[in-house]
């Protein structure tokens, strides 16, 4: 850990650090910030090292501890701050005293010899807790990569990447453009809006088949170019008052079938 603890708002590292929160500056960087000491700890233990990371002083315990002999057996770059320095880097209600600044991951798509692509594209949705659960049962449902289409809220942002739990580590993310196109995305002849005006239920479709789900947000739907892009339509049966479910229970929902699908079909 730095030899010195840091007391000032103005140290280079915090001011880097703190500039994160904005999205230019993320993109800038390639880097972005994690808060959780478990997902700073499971990075770690992954191999990835992350380019800095702050503890509070005054947070001394077992798990701190650990967490900074992990860290300095990574060699990784630590600082010791004080707790109005650490308040200012973070933003949670309730700071846990760690927080790391990790490169963009870059992950390559791979789909393991005999299973078919399963695509999870997010459309518009702007809340980051959405997003961030999303990302989540995409990786537990076992997606194979997520794609993010323009007007989605950004998927390195803090919120969203506390919702996700540390899915940004091993779940491929990648923007869509829509009229570039992607190899991965038109391989998949199957490409499955969720819509709450369709008539299809989700349970239906055979979602062993090369398959992209498009999920957009509660209050706008899929955008034009996303329906545009969708082969067919499917929705989930609701009984009683409802008419629909927030973007992320859907999305779960349907990921979460079709890893059953999968499952069930898969060889014993």
């Amino acid at each position: 850990m730095s030899s010195r603890l840091i007391t000032s708002l103005n140290h280079p590292w915090v001011k880097y650090a703190r500039s994160l929160y904005r999205r230019h500056a993320r993109y800038r960087e390639r880097a972005f910030l994690v808060e959780s000491p478990r997902v700073i700890g499971d990075a770690l233990r992954m191999g990835i090292v992350p380019i800095a990371l702050f503890v509070a002083a005054e947070r001394s315990d077992r798990s701190v501890d650990d967490l900074i002999a992990l860290a300095r057996s990574r060699q990784t770059r630590l600082f010791s701050v004080s707790e109005p320095v650490f308040a200012h880097l973070s933003e949670t209600v309730t700071p846990q005293g760690t927080l790391a600044v990790f490169s963009f991951p870059d992950l390559p798509v791979v789909v393991p010899p005999g299973e078919t692509p399963l695509v999870l594209l997010i459309d518009r949705v702007q809340d980051p807790g959405n997003l961030g659960t999303l990302l989540r049962s995409a990786l537990g449902a076992g997606a194979h990569a997520v794609y993010v289409a323009p007007g989605t809220t950004d998927p390195f942002a803090p919120k969203v990447v506390r919702a996700a739990a540390g899915s940004h580590f091993s779940l491929p993310i990648r923007a869509v453009r829509w009229k570039s196109g992607d190899a991965l995305l038109q391989g998949c002849a199957q490409r499955v809006a969720a819509s709450p005006y369709a008539t299809r239920p989700y349970d239906e479709i055979d979602w062993t088949r090369p398959s992209v789900l498009l999920i957009g947000s509660e209050a706008h739907g899929l955008s034009a170019a996303a329906m545009a892009f969708a082969t067919e339509q499917v929705v989930i049966p609701l009984r009683g008052a409802l008419d629909s479910l927030n973007a992320a229970v859907a999305g779960s929902i349907i990921l979460f079938e079709a890893a059953r699908q999968r499952r069930r079909a898969a060889p014993r």
